[in-house]
């Protein structure tokens, strides 16, 4: 049977156009569905990067990536192209097709750039759907449809519509309440990744066929929420001092240098009865200026 090659756009090494055949390529194993909270995600931006208003309190999809064996990413395809035989539609081809796509404005909804800005919000998701496509669309097993590749990913979502409610966060939530929570709800094992301060920042899912099943690990993050003992957090997301903490310091700021804590006391001139209100018409009608 005679081999059938493939020339791989765009991919040169030392000069040299790089081939790749059936034999040598590398088959993906399966998807990690990638869900950001989004209040998480704009309490601590990365350097440069800001969200202009207030993140709306859900989960929004952050992309749809390929996995090799063992749980090992796999890598853009213009850094390793045998994770296909097909060639890809190029990344500045996508963005002409999700401009003119119907799917536009349920991306713009579901898998929105948190960072976008609003003048440029258009520009900035395209850009984002563009960088998702080049290190993850690309190798997928739709390298040459990516409106088969959105789809699929936003059609998930519908998957966890009542996901936060399903998660449990309450007070005092550890990790492994969360995922006992979800496994109760008939939930795959999921990754939980959160950020130094123990906020959930993402929650992946895994897919083989299109079909959930148990992430390898559920441990997705490097320096917190690494044991089920853990404690874990959903600001603006659950009832007690997380969410507290988030709808003061996101939306009101800590603006001043004497009531910088949230157990400092704070008043209401005449707003309020007692001494304080005393106080500001004794000073202020009295003429102590």
């Amino acid at each position: 049977m005679q081999k059938r090659q493939i020339l791989v756009v765009a991919v040169v090494l030392a000069g040299v156009s790089l081939v790749v055949s059936d034999e040598d390529v590398k088959p993906l194993d399966f998807y990690k569905y990638s869900l950001q909270w989004g209040p998480t995600v704009c309490l601590h931006p990365p350097p440069g990067k800001k969200c202009e208003g207030r993140a709306e309190v859900r989960f929004t999809i952050h992309g749809l990536w390929p996995q090799y064996y063992k749980d090992t990413p796999v890598p853009p395809y213009h850094e390793d192209p045998r994770c296909t035989n097909t060639k890809p539609t190029s990344e500045n081809d996508v963005v002409e097709i999700l401009k003119k796509s119907t799917l536009k404005a349920d991306l713009m909804r579901n898998w929105p750039n948190l960072y976008a800005r609003k003048v440029r919000k258009e520009e900035d998701n395209l850009q984002f759907w563009k960088y998702e496509w080049g290190k993850h669309g690309m190798c997928s097993d739709y390298p040459n449809k990516p409106s088969d590749y959105f789809s699929f990913t936003l059609n998930l979502l519908q998957e966890f519509i009542n996901l936060k409610e399903d998660l449990g966060f309450k007070r005092g939530s550890k990790v492994g309440d969360i995922l006992k929570n979800l496994r109760d709800k008939n939930y795959k094992q999921p990754q939980i990744v959160c950020n130094s301060e123990s906020q959930l920042l993402e929650i992946r899912f895994c897919y083989k066929e299109k079909k959930a099943f148990d992430c390898p690990s559920w441990a997705g993050s490097k320096t917190a929420c690494k044991t089920e003992t853990a404690n874990i957090f959903l600001p603006g997301g659950a009832g007690g001092t997380d969410a507290m903490n988030y709808y003061f310091s996101h939306e009101l700021g800590v603006g001043s240098r004497t009531c910088n804590a949230q157990t400092a006391n704070i008043f209401l001139p005449d707003g309020a009865r007692g001494t304080d209100s005393v106080y500001y018409n004794f000073s202020h009608d009295g003429g102590n200026y």
